[in-house]
């Protein structure tokens, strides 16, 4: 098979990276101010500063750790059949953007706080959108209470979805709470670790800080069975090096260092190698998706987490991350990056529906995206190369000067082997030219949201289940 992917790194500079990680693990350590995490650590051969909260690694240690690192990884769906498996090859499996703090209001036109009530649409609509294989809480509930967002936000999403949902921790309570809402839904916490309908999204703190709250969630999740997925949200020149192979070996050093907790609390714990790291904009200081950097990072730390055997999430996808309307790409380097990433080595990738460099979400931009992405996807599809696909024999057969157009073999094949764009489709977006052209396709979108929202009923979980999670969520509120 062969796929369309982005490679950076050769084989020696592989080897270089891992050599220069090794260096910040042993020599600079890790912050982690969690007293039962260092215990962990301790525990497992890392040379630990209490007063510190320092905790430097042996190389021993981390090749123990990648040792220990499941060679496949199931996310699992309350439906089975949308269950997904890396490593993947082809395209890699979509989400959306997540947590986001505004929404788009479909009905005024106005930027607001998000609510419940828009995750739920969110999700509702997300459940019907073919494109998307698995969510992310994709705006934050603001009208739960402050210390149960993150779980009151999985569990609108569990209700509301069959697919695969991805949301967080900040803490280990918190993540207690999250596996017994999840355990409601699986029948039980051990069918829940056969198959973990979600997994959670825990970020170190660039350079090389683990938070307490997040790291002791990330204790509770590896020993429950549920997958974490380590993204570093380096910033070249903010909070890693302006040049990108120091950034590439913090990514790196970040990852290593969150997947030896998993381990040491669990030996095969899944875990997914994971950055969302890119550039500043030296100007302004703000971070600067889409940018020619995150393309270049994402590429070698998806090269590096293939080294080490890991499943994979380093590609972002979404075209309306630059500004506050919905739409599509209006800049160069916008449009030249929009889809650049997931040409890396990545199993999963996220970011549909996503506004204002990923602070806000509108319900047209998940119509959009998912368009877009449905059109750039099979460019990364696998390409055979064996002698059913060669078919010498039909181009002996056709010969020189001869046409295949109407032999059995392409009408036979041509939807297997070939991109048959929707022509509908096709016609609306190759119409965009200037601002009138853009309200139309955001108002074909919302038309569509809208009917979805109307007529898509997800599939309901026990009621029993449900009763359930309305327990475990009053009791974590109080």
């Amino acid at each position: 098979m062969a796929v369309a992917q982005i490679s950076v790194l050769s084989s020696d500079e592989i080897n270089l990276v891992h050599h220069r990680t090794l260096e910040i693990l042993g020599r600079t350590g890790i912050m982690v101010r969690s007293p039962r995490a260092l215990d962990l650590l301790e525990r497992g051969g890392a040379s630990v500063d209490r007063k510190a909260m320092r905790a430097r690694m042996p190389e021993s240690m981390v090749k123990e750790t990648i040792r220990k690192l499941p060679r496949q990884l199931r996310l699992c769906a309350r439906n089975p059949k949308q269950d997904m498996v890396a490593p993947r090859t082809g395209h890699p499996y979509m989400a959306t953007n997540g947590t986001a703090i505004w929404v788009k209001d479909m009905e005024t036109g106005e930027r607001r706080t998000s609510t419940g009530k828009d995750l739920r649409d969110f999700m509702v609509l997300c459940d019907a959108v073919d494109a998307l294989d698995y969510v992310w809480p994709i705006v934050t509930a603001h009208d739960a209470p402050d210390r149960t967002h993150a779980l009151s936000e999985l569990a609108i999403s569990l209700e509301n979805t069959t697919k695969h949902v991805q949301g967080e921790a900040m803490s280990a309570d918190e993540a207690r709470a999250e596996v017994e809402v999840a355990a409601a839904i699986a029948g039980g916490s051990e069918e829940l670790a056969k198959r973990p309908i979600f997994s959670v999204i825990q970020c170190p703190i660039c350079p090389l800080e683990f938070e307490k709250g997040s790291v002791e969630a990330v204790i509770e999740f590896a020993k429950a069975g549920i997958p974490v997925v380590s993204m570093s949200m380096a910033l070249c020149g903010l909070t890693s090096p302006v040049t990108l192979a120091g950034t590439i070996a913090v990514v790196n050093a970040e990852n290593l260092a969150s997947f030896t907790i998993s381990q040491l609390a669990k030996p095969g714990a899944p875990v997914v190698y994971s950055s969302e790291s890119t550039a500043i904009d030296m100007k302004t200081g703000e971070i600067r998706y889409g940018s020619s950097e995150e393309v270049i990072i994402a590429a070698a730390v998806g090269q590096m987490a293939k080294h080490y055997g890991a499943a994979t999430m380093v590609g972002s996808f979404g075209v309306g991350l630059a500004g506050e309307e919905p739409g599509i790409p209006s800049g160069p380097e916008e449009l030249a990056f929009t889809a650049m990433t997931c040409l890396s080595a990545t199993d999963f990738a996220s970011g549909i529906g996503g506004l204002d460099q990923a602070k806000g979400a509108a319900f047209e931009q998940i119509i959009i995206d998912s368009d877009i992405w449905e059109i750039v996807r099979p460019s990364m599809r696998d390409v055979a190369f064996d002698d059913l696909h060669f078919v010498s024999e039909l181009i002996d057969t056709v010969g020189p000067g001869g046409s295949f157009l109407n032999v059995a073999h392409t009408a036979r094949n041509m939807r297997k082997e070939l991109f048959l764009p929707s022509t509908e489709k096709a016609e609306l977006y190759s119409s965009y030219r200037l601002d009138r052209d853009k309200m139309v396709i955001v108002l074909n979108a919302r038309k569509r949201a809208k009917d979805i929202l109307a007529t898509h009923v997800p599939e309901t979980i026990d009621p029993s289940a449900k009763k359930e999670i309305d327990g475990i969520l009053r009791r974590y509120r109080t």
